[in-house]
């Protein structure tokens, strides 16, 4: 007679939720369960993870992540951001608990119980606190902001008196503005990560970036051309698949501008009537424009909310710092690092900053994704109790 049980054991028995989640494309943050169904187990997952916690001072490292983990639920997740659902307590058993291998024991439990859904929701975010913990760049991103600033900077002229203008002399375009974007807090980027698909540091490209405001729609094509002809922007490291634009009609704008610079009629327009005519030609009819917007939403994962009118690119820049592993050795230590570029005229600049376009509403709506992402077990199971 076959060993059934031996049978099951070796060739029956796989961690089908996690080969799932490897080849489906998911996010690790996205299952139900992990597979560290003993102490032993968990304690060799921790490790393969990356802490040793048979030492003091690593242990004392993932105590304050799981405390961490605990506290950022406790105070942005808890609560429905939108006022209609249900708030959560934390139970005592998991608020209290900071030991590691009792939540990963807890996480790979068969039976989903809301212990275990509890254990997962504050892994899920300790494993997004170890990526912004851990980030290689946290450590220079100063020398970084630095050094990507210089390229700005020494073509920025003016005052806030008179005004800001990028270039000088004949080149010069006046700005409504030229705003370097604030360092992300440590909250703002574990909330960001916690509703991105890869859910790794590496893929916030805006952690450095500027935005550029300028007084109508022709300057934006001046100001890019600006940065083409004297290379302010490296265009050969530009991300394209993080290149937006629904605020000017790249297409139709060449088009009209080759035929225009053939025109004989040119030679009796005026400066004015030639910029007139070009600024019409990079309008987008508001129906193209909808559906522009709605189609990068849509490809690149981002909340309508942020969408208003405006070219983004995304692009490289190459950091040289002191080499951090000797900096008394001569050759420096060099990485790409992306930082965004936003450019918009003044009347999507206006739209921006209030309706539909808020700070705040984007702000709402990543709560509420990864409120719904991070606690979506400790949802199911509340939902099954309250049903029995």
């Amino acid at each position: 007679m076959q060993d059934v049980e031996k049978i099951k054991n070796e060739l029956l028995t796989f961690p089908f939720e996690l080969f799932d989640n490897v080849f489906s494309q998911r996010s690790f943050i996205d299952i139900g369960r992990i597979n560290a169904h003993t102490p032993e187990a968990a304690l060799n997952f921790i490790q393969n993870y990356g802490y040793d916690i048979t030492i003091p001072e690593v242990a004392d490292t993932v105590r304050a992540i799981l405390n961490e983990a605990k506290a950022f639920i406790s105070t942005y997740l808890l609560d429905d951001p939108e006022g209609k659902g249900d708030s959560f307590v934390m139970p005592p058993q998991i608020a209290n608990n900071s030991d590691v291998l009792s939540f990963l024991v807890m996480a790979s439990e068969k039976k989903r119980t809301l212990d275990q859904a509890w254990a997962c929701a504050v892994l899920r975010v300790a494993h997004t606190i170890t990526h912004v913990e851990n980030d290689l760049a946290k450590s220079f991103m100063p020398t970084i902001r630095d050094q990507i600033f210089q390229r700005f900077s020494r073509h920025l002229f003016g005052n806030a008196q008179s005004g800001y203008y990028i270039g000088s002399g004949k080149e010069a375009i006046k700005l409504r503005l030229f705003e370097i974007k604030s360092e992300k807090t440590r909250e703002s980027t574990i909330l960001k990560l916690l509703h991105k698909k890869e859910n790794v540091t590496a893929d916030i490209f805006d952690q450095v970036g500027v935005r550029i405001v300028t007084y109508n729609k022709l300057d934006i094509i001046l100001v890019l051309r600006y940065f083409a002809t004297n290379h302010v922007l490296a265009f050969a490291n530009v991300k394209p698949s993080r290149t937006r634009n629904n605020a000017v009609n790249i297409p139709r704008f060449i088009e009209g501008a080759t035929a225009l610079s053939k025109d004989p009629e040119l030679a009796n327009m005026t400066e004015q009537q030639v910029a007139e005519m070009l600024e019409k030609m990079l309008e987008i009819p508001q129906e193209e424009r909808t559906k522009i917007t709605k189609k990068i939403i849509e490809e690149q994962n981002i909340y309508s909310s942020t969408m208003y009118s405006s070219v983004q690119l995304t692009t490289r820049h190459l950091i040289t710092i002191d080499n951090p592993m000797n900096p008394r050795r001569s050759a420096p230590y060099r990485f790409f690092f992306p930082f965004e570029v936003q450019i918009l005229d003044e009347e999507s600049y206006l739209e921006s900053r209030s309706g539909r376009a808020s700070h705040e509403e984007y702000k709402k709506s990543q709560t509420i994704a990864a409120r719904k992402r991070v606690l979506a077990n400790v949802i199911r199971c509340l939902r099954h109790e309250n049903d029995e």
